[in-house]
């Protein structure tokens, strides 16, 4: 399936591939290599939470037969944002999870992986107060029309070029085309043009019950969004926004790259649906939501938008366009996205969240929109609904973790509006645990905590989806290593699992928090 194999090189997804390692002896030949620090015992869909001490060696406690997921999380950037730091660079983290059952009577066979590729970089771009330059829509003296040309500056290289306005949807939105890169994409113009009709229609409405009420303007003369299809280099993302801050507030605008079409690069055919464009535009629009709500809600007292954290304002950019997306198909809850990877078919456009989700936290995108939408899920079981907790999740997100500067700072941040809502007792990097590890196990328990009412097995079919980072056999005394990204997380499969079985897990990093699932 090449088209399904052409979202990795789009969106960064990488895995965790194994290779073949060597062997360490362990300690006793008889005894576990490990005096267990704590006993498990869990029914299936029970959780629990363990300390580094508890993880660094545990036993299984009647679980002959059992089947387990061991989650692992870096909580390193969680912490520096509680703290109010900035972290800078993190070496990626490594871990160790072995079979201790036995000491030295088998050998310690290590698999090994790393994350095959980095995180692509942000499509947004904020600019701070200063001249505008006239060739940009920001300094736009007046509303647009339809058929209208107008002189731009592209979006690559300085030179103006000439743009001309295809519509003007709802008197607010602008689709306009640079007439330069036009050839041979009307399919996708036309295709844009009903994806941006259906969320002048109904998308706006998701947008400012989210966000604000207000809707965004590239600039207060023009008091219309524009909208700018172009072509670049399609490796470079397949829309942009452009965000202006200054004393006359908070102006964007949004590109639309026209080379995502079939044709222009392998397995390309899958982006020739509707839908997707709603997912680009919605995503576009989202960013232009959050910049105008952030800079509004609270004012001085809330950060430049160019501070937000990127992790989760693309994130959270993804977590909208995807519901506007599961809006524009009328997608039901608990869908079979595993069966929905026909690139002909527009609903391969949302399975691209669980396709392409994998723990990588801090890459935002499809894994953070992930996480926030189980944190959506988690509030709408406590009693909130469904869209008001879309706007809980959205808002914290575009805060960050603690908000502008640490616990008790401008803004209340996603872990404040949680402890609001689900008590003050609620643990972030718990939820994050409990997020991977519902990955692993959902709709394979009977338990609500450990499943995903959006996709139906959001852990996948074997094929695609998020795979554990590798499996461990309890007796066999053998382990993995696995390495994932600095602030990611990630699982292990534990099977064959018997009473009194020792298993140990230890990450290179003080700060790695671990939860344990029962699946089966």
């Amino acid at each position: 399936m090449s088209s399904i194999r052409a979202i990795l090189l789009l969106t960064g997804a990488g895995g965790l591939a194994a290779c073949g390692g060597g062997s360490t002896p362990l300690s006793s030949p008889d005894a576990p290599a490990c005096t267990a620090a704590a006993s498990v015992s869990l029914a299936q869909g029970q959780t629990r939470a363990l300390t580094a001490v508890e993880a660094a060696c545990f036993s299984l406690v009647g679980a002959d037969g059992a089947e387990y997921a061991l989650a692992g999380y870096d909580a390193r950037m969680l912490l520096a944002s509680r703290a109010g730091q900035l972290t800078g660079a993190l070496g990626d983290p490594r871990y160790t999870i072995v079979d201790a059952t036995h000491g030295s009577r088998q050998s310690l066979a290590i698999a090994s992986g790393a994350p095959a590729e980095r995180a692509r970089p942000t499509d947004l771009g904020v600019r701070l107060s200063g001249a505008v330059d006239p060739a940009e829509p920001f300094a736009r003296q007046m509303p647009w029309r339809e058929g209208e040309r107008f002189m731009v500056k592209p979006i690559e290289g300085s030179a103006p070029v000439q743009a001309r306005v295809v519509r003007v949807v709802s008197g607010r939105f602008v689709l306009a085309v640079v007439e330069g890169d036009e050839s041979g994409a009307g399919r996708v113009m036309e295709q844009a043009l009903e994806a941006l009709q259906f969320l002048a229609r109904d998308g706006v409405a998701v947008l400012q019950a989210t966000f604000s009420a207000s809707i965004p303007s590239t600039s207060a003369g023009a008091g219309q969004l524009l909208v700018l299809a172009a072509a670049w280099d399609p490796s470079k993302g397949a829309g942009a926004t452009w965000t202006r801050e200054d004393e006359n507030g908070t102006h964007s605008f949004v590109w639309l790259n026209l080379n995502l079409r079939p044709g222009r690069g392998d397995g390309y055919e899958m982006y020739d649906h509707a839908s997707y464009r709603v997912s680009v535009l919605g995503h576009e629009l989202t960013h232009a939501w959050q910049a105008e709500w952030l800079g509004e809600a609270d004012g001085p007292a809330r950060p430049s938008f160019a501070a937000a954290p990127r992790w989760s304002v693309e994130g959270g950019a993804d977590f909208v366009a995807m519901d506007l997306v599961r809006r524009f198909l009328n997608v039901g809850a608990n869908w079979k996205w595993s069966e929905n990877l026909d690139p002909s078919k527009a609903g391969v456009i949302f399975a691209l969240e669980p396709f392409d989700a994998r723990g990588r936290l801090t890459w935002g995108y499809y894994d953070a929109s992930s996480l926030l939408r189980d944190l959506q899920s988690r509030l709408v079981a406590a009693g909130m609904p469904r869209e008001a907790a879309m706007a809980e999740v959205s808002r914290g997100a575009v805060e960050g973790w603690y908000g502008a500067d640490g616990e008790g700072g401008a803004s209340a941040g996603l872990v404040g509006r949680m402890r609001a809502r689900l008590g003050a007792a609620w643990d972030p990097a718990a939820a994050v645990l409990l997020w991977t590890a519902s990955q692993a196990a959902d709709d394979q328990t009977s338990s609500t905590a450990l499943a995903n009412p959006t996709y139906y097995g959001v852990g996948g079919d074997g094929r695609y989806g998020w795979k554990p980072a590798a499996e461990v056999r309890a007796g066999s005394g053998q382990g993995a290593a696995v390495t994932q990204v600095a602030g990611g997380s990630f699982y292990v499969r534990i099977k064959g699992a018997r009473d009194g079985s020792v298993l140990s897990a230890v990450g290179s990093t003080p700060d790695a928090r671990w939860m344990i699932a029962r699946v089966r």
